[in-house]
């Protein structure tokens, strides 16, 4: 009788994600200095005394600006547009749904209704503007490659 010989289940690839992830957060910790406040001068929202009622949008970004300096609100935006390209994958929807986002932003910053905006957050609408005029480009061209090579009707 010859016997079967077990084959060792492969890894999949699920697995290196996760270790990927979980050296990634390691090398995050070991390399990256402590982003909280020390005891003599903790934050307001440390303590609890923000004002949560004048100031509401403000003051939930506070803990992460703390962390990501002036890119908190870049970073959720980019989650949002993320999630929606993901569900359309249309580069145009995308595209005018963050130049909406951004213009909002930006009228609100002219209103003096939010803070002014960083320069973190500046260079990020300049790198959006930049991706949205090559979208714009690639469908344009698109547009007339197809017009070209279409046959005659």
């Amino acid at each position: 009788m010859v016997a079967k010989i077990k084959k060792q289940p492969k890894i999949r690839i699920g697995h290196y994600f996760i270790y990927m992830a979980l050296s990634l957060n390691l090398m995050a910790v070991i390399t990256m200095p402590v982003a909280f406040a020390d005891q003599t001068s903790p934050e307001c929202f440390e303590l609890g005394t923000c004002p949560w009622a004048t100031d509401p949008l403000n003051t939930m970004l506070m803990p992460f600006d703390s962390i990501f300096g002036g890119l908190s609100l870049v970073i959720f935006w980019a989650l949002a547009v993320g999630i929606l390209w993901l569900r359309t994958e249309n580069p145009m929807l995308v595209g005018l749904v963050g130049i909406s986002m951004c213009a909002a932003y930006l009228t609100a910053i002219e209103a003096q209704i939010v803070p002014a905006a960083s320069p973190e957050f500046e260079g990020a609408r300049m790198i959006g503007a930049l991706l949205f005029a090559l979208s714009l480009g690639i469908t344009l061209y698109q547009l007339i490659s197809t017009g070209i090579h279409r046959a005659q009707q």
